[in-house]
């Protein structure tokens, strides 16, 4: 029994990297079942058992980069020694998946609004955990004294506020191909305004 559960977590990470890899390259809507099952070297009806549809195989690869995100932002809050390198380390971890984004083909950027209601759930469920995790940061700010007093409900806001920003600079880093220099100043800029503008 474990032995056929770990093959089949074999089997799906392969289907989702290799998916993640063919909607890059030509886009969710040219990207069929049959191509990602001929990349696996497998036959199509084998993909039906794990994924009913492309859409859930495209739901496991959004879901699949949220964990990454969060496994690099767990790493980089182990090596910050105070509550505001751990909020300038969550900052840029963030950013540097924003600007990852650049890399995604022509022809998925123009699909994703198309794929909205795929990725409500999805978002919703990314910025309720971003939110959560921004919050025990400032918590802690606040707790050591590292951070001005805030009261719950404005932590709250303030949690939510710093991550809606962030999903916001995921536009322009879309749009064109190379960050710009003054997208660079911008992101220092929200950086710093954020961890500094709630110091002491």
């Amino acid at each position: 029994m474990a032995e056929t559960l770990q093959r089949d977590e074999i089997i799906v990470k392969e289907i989702v990297d290799t998916a993640r890899a063919l909607f890059k390259k030509s886009g969710f809507k040219k990207t069929t079942m049959g191509d990602i099952a001929r990349s696996l070297g497998k036959a199509k009806s084998s993909l039906y058992y794990y994924y009913p549809s492309k859409e859930d195989i495209f739901e496991a690869v959004i879901y699949a980069e949220m964990d990454e995100l969060l496994d690099e932002i767990h790493c980089a809050l182990a090596k910050a020694r105070s509550s505001k390198e751990k909020l300038t380390a969550y900052c840029r971890c963030r950013l540097e998946k924003l600007s990852q984004l650049c890399n995604l083909s022509d022809a998925l950027k123009s699909e994703i609004a198309e794929l909205h209601c795929v990725m409500a759930e999805m978002k919703s469920r990314f910025d309720t955990t971003h939110v959560e995790l921004v919050k025990g940061i400032l918590a802690e700010g606040i707790h050591n004294g590292e951070f001005k007093k805030i009261n719950e409900d404005n932590i709250e806001l303030i949690a939510y506020l710093m991550v809606s920003s962030f999903r916001g600079l995921a536009v322009p880093l879309m749009v064109s191909q190379n960050r710009s220099p003054r997208l660079d100043l911008q992101i220092d800029s929200i950086v710093d305004i954020m961890v500094e503008g709630i110091g002491r």
